[in-house]
C-alpha cells in the first residue's frame, strides 16, 4: 500500500512537471495513472482536478473532483464539482447538484446563484429569478447580493418606473466607492446600466457603464502597442508560402467547425443555427485548441517556426490535431459535428488550419459602432480587457479588420464571411449559405434555431431564444454622442 501512495503521488507531480514543459499529452497520461493508482491526496485532489481541466481531460478532472469531494465533503468542495460541472457542457448534470445544496443550504447565496446561473442557461428564467429574488431578500446579505442583481438585470426587461430599478440604485448607494469594493461596485453598475437602458434613461445607463469601465480599467492588461505588434507580426509573416513550408497534418476530419469573430458580433446566433441541424450535435466557447497546441510557445511566426525545431517536428501537428479531436470527445461525445466559437481565435487561425485543414471556418462581421457598444456595455469575465474603453476597443477592431482581409486572402474558400447584417434581413439566404458552406444538407428546421432546446453559456442567452429580429442593430445610435471615442480612433466606417 505504501508503494501504491508513493507511486501515485510521484505520478500527480509527473503530470505537473509535463505541464509546465509543455507537454500536453505526457500529463495527460500521468495523471490517467495516477488515478488508477488512486493515492490518499485528501484535500490535494482539488488541484489534481484543475491541472486537468487546464489541459482539457474533463473525464479525470470530474473524476478528481469526485474524489475531492469524498475525501472532503464540504460545501465548497461539491460547489467546486458542480462549477466544473457546467463549465465542460454537463449543464443538467451541474442543475441537479446546484438543487441538492440549495435544499440543503437555503439561505446559503452562493448555493442559490450557483442553481440560477444553472436555470438561466436552460432557459428557465422564472425559476432563476426567483431564486435571484431569494438572495437579494435575505437578511444576512450585504455586499454580495449585487451578483443577483446583475444575473436578474440581464433576463428581466425593465420598464419606467419599475421598482426593481430603486432597490438597485439603494444597493449601489450602500456599495459606496471605497477601493475595498470596487469589484462589488462594477458588478452593481453593469446591472444598474442594463435596467436604466431599458427603461430609456440613456444619460444614467450610459453613466453607469462608463464608471464601471474606467474601475475595470485599472485592472487591464491590455496594451494596444504590443497587440498591434503581434497584428503586424502575423499578417507579415504568416502567408501561404509560410503554411506550406511548415510540417503537414495528416488529420482528415471535419467534424469541428471554427465560428469566428469578435464578442458580440453574431457568434452564438450562428452557433445555435448549426446546432439546430440534426448532424451538428452542440457548440461552446470551448478552448480546446489551446491546450491541444501546448506545445507552440507563441503564435507569432516566429514563434511557430522556433516551437517546430524539435526532433519531432514532422508528428507534431498530426500530434496536436488527433489531441484536439480526443478534447472534443471528451467535451461533446464522440459523434456529430461540433460547433467551437472560442473568443480570440482568429488571433492563431492559421495554426487552426495548418492542425485541421478540413476544419470549416465562419467568421462573423458586423458593423463596428454595433459590437462596440455592444461590448462596452457587457460585463465580460476574463480575457477582453480591451473592452473596458472606447480607445481600446477601437484599437483592437482595427487589428481584428487587419486578421480578417489576412485570413480571407490566405485560406479562401475555406473561409466564410458572414455579414451580420444581412443575416439578420435576409436570413433563409445565408442560414443556406452556411449549412452549405459546412457541408451539411438543409433542413428546414434550422429555420427555428430559437426552439432548439440547449444550455447557452454566453451573454447572448436570451437573444438566441427568439425569432431571427433585426432591432439589435440600430441600438447603438442613442448613445451615439457618447460613442465618439470611439469614432474618432476607430473611425466612422
Amino acid at each position: 500500500m505504501a508503494t501504491q501512495t508513493v507511486d501515485g503521488a510521484q505520478l500527480v507531480n509527473g503530470a505537473l512537471a509535463a505541464f509546465q514543459a509543455r507537454e500536453r499529452d505526457d500529463a495527460a497520461y500521468l495523471l490517467a495513472k495516477a488515478m488508477q493508482a488512486n493515492p490518499p491526496l485528501g484535500a490535494r485532489w482539488a488541484s489534481v482536478s484543475r491541472l486537468a481541466a487546464t489541459i482539457g481531460e474533463i473525464t479525470l478532472a470530474l473524476a478528481a473532483a469526485r474524489k475531492h469531494v469524498a475525501a472532503t465533503p464540504t460545501a465548497e468542495a461539491r460547489l467546486a464539482y458542480a462549477q466544473l460541472l457546467i463549465q465542460s457542457g454537463r449543464t443538467q448534470e451541474a442543475l441537479r447538484e446546484g438543487a441538492a445544496l440549495a435544499r440543503e443550504r437555503p439561505n446559503d447565496p452562493t448555493a442559490l446563484h450557483f442553481l440560477a446561473t444553472c436555470q438561466v442557461q436552460l432557459g428557465d428564467h422564472d425559476a432563476a429569478i426567483a431564486n435571484l429574488r431569494r438572495i437579494i431578500a435575505l437578511p444576512s446579505v450585504q455586499l454580495g447580493a449585487e451578483n443577483a442583481w446583475h444575473v436578474l438585470a440581464d433576463i428581466k426587461k425593465f420598464a419606467p418606473g419599475d421598482p426593481y430599478i430603486a432597490q438597485m440604485e439603494a444597493m449601489l448607494e450602500r456599495i459606496g466607492t471605497s477601493e475595498a469594493h470596487r469589484q462589488n461596485r462594477v458588478v452593481m453598475l453593469y446591472a444598474l446600466g442594463k435596467a436604466l437602458d431599458d427603461a430609456g434613461q440613456n444619460d444614467r445607463a450610459f453613466a453607469c457603464f462608463d464608471e464601471a469601465a474606467r474601475l475595470q480599467k485599472i485592472d487591464s492588461t491590455f496594451n494596444a502597442a504590443q497587440a498591434d505588434a503581434f497584428v503586424d507580426a502575423v499578417v507579415k509573416g504568416y502567408d501561404r508560402a509560410f503554411m506550406d513550408s511548415l510540417p503537414k497534418s495528416s488529420v482528415d476530419s471535419d467534424r469541428p467547425i471554427f465560428v469566428l469573430g469578435l464578442p458580440r458580433s453574431g457568434t452564438t446566433l450562428v452557433e445555435q443555427i448549426l446546432v439546430s441541424h440534426s448532424q451538428v450535435v452542440d457548440g461552446a466557447e470551448a478552448n480546446l485548441f489551446r491546450p491541444a497546441s501546448m506545445a507552440i510557445k507563441g503564435y507569432t511566426p516566429d514563434e511557430i517556426r522556433a516551437s517546430f525545431e524539435r526532433p519531432d517536428a514532422d508528428a507534431l501537428p498530426t500530434r496536436m490535431g488527433k489531441a484536439y479531436l480526443h478534447l472534443v470527445d471528451e467535451r461533446f461525445g464522440k459523434t456529430g459535428r461540433v460547433v467551437d466559437k472560442t473568443l480570440n481565435q482568429t488571433r492563431y487561425l492559421g495554426l487552426i488550419h495548418q492542425v485541421l485543414p478540413k476544419a470549416k471556418l465562419i467568421w462573423l462581421r458586423r458593423a463596428p459602432a454595433g459590437i462596440a457598444w455592444s461590448c462596452y456595455r457587457t460585463r465580460f469575465a476574463k480575457g477582453v480587457d480591451w473592452t473596458r474603453s472606447l480607445t481600446d476597443i477601437a484599437a483592437y477592431f482595427k487589428g481584428e479588420d487587419r486578421l480578417h482581409a489576412h485570413w480571407s486572402a490566405v485560406l479562401g474558400d475555406s473561409l466564410l464571411t458572414v455579414p451580420y447584417e444581412a443575416l439578420v434581413d435576409d436570413p433563409d439566404t445565408w442560414m443556406r449559405r452556411i449549412i452549405e458552406h459546412v457541408g451539411l444538407e438543409w433542413e428546414d428546421g434550422v429555420r427555428d434555431f430559437h426552439k432548439t432546446e440547449r444550455a447557452v453559456t454566453t451573454a447572448s442567452f436570451a437573444q438566441v431564444r427568439k425569432p431571427m429580429y433585426a432591432s439589435s442593430k440600430e441600438a447603438w445610435k442613442t448613445y451615439e454622442a457618447q460613442l465618439q471615442p470611439f469614432f474618432d480612433a476607430y473611425g466612422k466606417g
